[in-house]
């Protein structure tokens, strides 16, 4: 991960907003004000230990500059000349670390209720939160109200919300057949192809295909896409893995999780996610199937987006990281304990499936994936 223009300080493992360096030049409202604690041209940030991004060790006793809300230089504190006019502010026993580029995030939460799979954008809390919890920039991987994101990102770039900066996925390309009121739905690759136009011109950056999408569809927004140098995403289902990555699809949601390559006698463009799920937990961790898969996409220069968090309730780890679970609304709690209660101390088929999606994700980064 590159140096990010902002920066946290960690401090007793609590992360948290300490600064933003504005933009020269750039008016905030007054809600958004309250959240900027410095806004001199010049920053020092001085005996701070330092987590780069790169994987090498902490660097200790370092100094950061900033100009203008870039970072300057880094380096040791007894070789940096910190500027006369600099805002100097004491880093000793903090950490910075650079803002977090997250890449499958939602403005929303999911619940059943009334016999529907209900979905709920989070316009107000949830930037605050990634914000908070050190992301500054996300990808939306999918959106159930995408005019709200657009807006959402506009606003934060005009100053009058607080939040991380929006690359916003279009609505999900799906097929008719799940009974999600809030989910878009398209009806065949011209409907595909003209929904991806209308919401590339609207400012999506990427597009997400769903579980019951066909490789046609998969190849009609892939070329409209391709067109304009957007990316295209998928959560699939009826298209398998290796399929998406012949068409040209550029990434990949939930590591292998929604593969539905080892499936015997697959039907094409069918969707049957327990029998895929069901492949997966057959497959043997050092499958040369799998092996084999991973070259393929690596040879195609396909991305995987890594989910283990969404998974991690089947370790039995707590029910939410770092604790939290006050601030979610009764119901999710009671799903999330349910959910955590069921699989605590157990050897599920979830916890073994997890397990070896964590040595097939590392399989595919040592072979050279991204």
């Amino acid at each position: 991960m590159a140096f990010s223009t902002r920066w946290y300080l960690v401090l007793s493992a609590v992360l948290f907003l300490s600064f933003c360096v504005p933009s020269l030049g750039q008016q905030f409202t007054s809600q958004v004000q309250e959240f900027i604690k410095v806004q001199d041209p010049s920053v020092a940030l001085v005996d701070a230990k330092v987590i780069d991004g790169t994987g090498r060790p902490a660097l200790l006793h370092q100094t950061v500059l900033l100009k203008q809300g870039r970072i300057v230089q880094v380096g040791p504190v007894k070789k940096v000349k910190v500027p006369a006019d600099a805002k100097v502010i004491n880093c000793a026993g903090k950490t910075l670390i650079p803002g977090l580029v997250m890449l499958h995030e939602h403005l929303y939460y999911t619940m059943p209720m009334g016999g529907f799979f209900n979905i709920a954008q989070m316009p107000y809390s949830f930037p605050r939160l990634y914000l908070a919890g050190g992301a500054t920039t996300i990808r939306t991987a999918g959106s159930i109200e995408p005019q709200t994101d657009l807006a959402i990102k506009r606003l934060i770039g005009e100053g009058k919300l607080i939040g991380p900066d929006m690359d916003v996925t279009a609505p999900y390309m799906e097929e008719p057949s799940l009974d999600i009121p809030a989910l878009n739905t398209i009806n065949g690759p011209e409907d595909a192809a003209a929904s991806t136009k209308f919401w590339a011109d609207k400012g999506c950056t990427s597009f997400k295909m769903y579980m019951h999408a066909t490789r046609a569809d998969l190849k009609a927004v892939v070329q409209t896409a391709h067109q304009r140098n957007l990316k295209v995403t998928g959560h699939l289902a009826s298209i398998t893995y290796r399929e998406a990555a012949e068409i040209g699809i550029d990434n990949l949601e939930h590591g292998f999780m929604a593969s539905s390559d080892f499936m015997p006698n697959k039907a094409p463009d069918v969707a049957d996610y327990p029998a895929a799920r069901q492949s997966l937990l057959k497959l043997p961790v050092n499958s040369p199937a799998m092996k084999e898969l991973i070259s393929f996409l690596v040879s195609k220069r396909v991305a995987l987006t890594s989910t283990l968090p969404v998974f991690e309730p089947y370790t039995g780890r707590e029910v939410v990281l770092g604790g939290g679970l006050e601030a979610l609304i009764p119901q999710l709690q009671e799903r999330e304990q349910a959910t955590w209660q069921q699989n605590q101390n157990k050897d599920t088929a979830s916890l073994r499936l997890f397990k070896k999606e964590m040595v097939w994700e590392k399989q595919f980064y040592d072979a050279g994936g991204f």
